[in-house]
């Protein structure tokens, strides 16, 4: 090879190891780029690629380059690549054999033994991923091992337990601000409020799955006082049922100013612009420019209103006025039952929030129920098996408001922790919430009832990922509501 070519193959390499050191991803790949460019096929230069896909989690890029070199499937540093792409692609098991294959290379320990564990930790092999955490603290009390173990038992629904762990990696790193965000769900699921709100804001700063902040050229408020009698802006954030839920305190803002404006997400703005006639509701679409004194996101709110336990957390019904149509014809003489069993799967705990399908088939075999699916979020897998039950309406093409029109006429709600659970609660609709035993930090430790809404009633596992217990009280409920039908 021309040594020029190599030398500028290496300054190119060089220039984007010093980048990538700098966490400057984006100008370290173009450097990579240019130096296998060069030199093709430079294990090293091709393994620096790989790492920063994995660390900025570009999926398809990362695929590519393994695409591309997979006459070199057998190297290390390729299969390094292929065990986080199978971790990726949900093939755990595929991502468990190659990790244990070279888990030995010294470059390759820490992050693989990582990649180990949040492979059992998919699988549900919880003991098995803790042993792994257990032997990195050995070997180094790092703040993020402690972070780790905290992620393994919040998951677990040890509340207490990942709170010891969040605060050690606290101890050890104060401005690592995922670590924070998770410590305030521990200590806001424990009804440590003042402290949990405050930790809450550095949702804004943490790694993963972070919000950009909106509005960031009007000021924020530091106290109530401030806010009297002047032009605020309130926005949404999170998911519509964290609108929902926070829409509550901008009510309570009322107390020191009658101009404000709450801009919330298409879906909800019709529904919340009955909140209250000082309030104006308008969707981003909508919004008009003008000049506000001041912002505050939605979630915000508690710790601006300095909530410090549940007895400050007040309740409005939401009426709204409806067309005296009803949007679809019900059977008065039968009981009718919405159904929400799963949410958005891209969130990132769905698999704890939503339930299978398949648990609610004893209940649909109750001949004399009208079922009505509220949701759009049904597995793939699942639509052949709607199909199976004439008794299920399927309304999951309705507009929230279309939907929340048609909940005032039925029965009940049976929801998982999902947006209608909030959505049947604003409106003081009977409602059942089937709760995970990795429940939301919202839900506290009420067993039975929430502070949120007083017409929501609670059924919650016993045991981890166990949903028999709480199908068992379910039917139970059920039957005597039909048979007092």
């Amino acid at each position: 090879m021309n040594s020029k070519i190599f030398e500028k193959a290496k300054l190119y390499f060089l220039e984007g190891s010093k980048l990538y050191q700098e966490n400057n991803y984006d100008l370290a790949e173009k450097q990579f780029i240019k130096s296998l460019e060069l030199v093709p096929e430079r294990l090293s230069t091709i393994l620096n690629l790989i790492s920063i896909f994995i660390k900025t989690d570009q999926k398809i890029k990362l695929q590519e380059i393994l695409d591309k070199y997979k006459n070199l499937n057998n190297e290390k540093e390729i299969l390094y690549g292929l065990a986080f792409n199978y971790y990726f692609c949900e093939s755990f098991s595929e991502s468990i054999k190659i990790c244990n294959k070279i888990i030995h290379f010294q470059e390759f320990r820490d992050s693989i033994q990582d990649l180990l564990a949040s492979n059992y930790k998919k699988q549900k092999l919880f003991l098995d991923a803790l042993k792994i955490y257990k032997q990195k603290l050995k070997e180094n009390r790092n703040h993020l091992v402690f972070y780790n173990i905290g992620c393994l038992f919040l998951d677990l629904g040890r509340t207490r337990t990942a709170h010891y762990y969040f605060d050690k990696s606290k101890e050890l790193k104060n401005d690592d601000y995922t670590n924070l965000n998770n410590l305030s769900l521990c200590k806001l699921k424990l009804k440590e409020f003042k402290e949990g709100f405050l930790l809450f804001e550095n949702r804004w700063k943490k790694k993963t799955n972070a919000q950009e902040k909106k509005f960031n050229n009007i000021k924020s408020p530091n106290s109530p006082s401030e806010i009297k009698d002047k032009k605020i802006l309130i926005w949404d954030e999170q998911g519509l049922g964290d609108t929902i839920q926070f829409s509550r305190f901008v009510i309570d803002l009322l107390k020191y100013t009658k101009n404000i404006t709450f801009v919330v997400n298409s879906k909800l703005a019709q529904i919340l612009s009955n909140l209250n006639k000082d309030i104006f509701v308008t969707s981003y679409e909508n919004l008009k420019t003008e000049k506000f004194d001041f912002q505050i996101p939605v979630c915000s709110l508690p710790k601006f209103l300095n909530i410090e336990k549940t007895e400050d957390i007040n309740y409005y019904k939401l009426n709204i006025n409806y067309n005296d149509q009803d949007i679809i014809p019900i059977d008065n003489n039968k009981l009718n039952v919405g159904l929400a069993w799963s949410g958005n799967k891209k969130y990132f705990l769905d698999s704890y929030r939503s339930i299978p399908f398949k648990y609610f088939k004893n209940l649909l075999n109750i001949k004399d129920i009208n079922f009505y699916k509220l949701s759009t979020d049904a597995r793939e897998a699942e639509n052949d098996q709607l199909n199976l039950y004439p008794n299920l309406f399927d309304l999951g093409h309705k507009s929230f408001f279309e939907i929340s029109q048609f909940l005032k006429n039925i029965d009940l709600v049976i929801s998982a922790d999902t947006s209608f659970i909030h959505l049947a609660g604003i409106l003081n609709i009977n409602s059942i919430l089937l709760l995970h035993y990795s429940y939301d930090w919202r839900w506290f430790d009420n067993a039975k009832s929430t502070v949120w809404y007083p017409s929501v009633k609670i059924i919650k596992q016993n045991k981890f990922d166990e949903w028999d217990n709480v199908f068992s009280q379910l039917l139970e409920k059920i039957k005597k509501l039909n048979f007092e039908k």
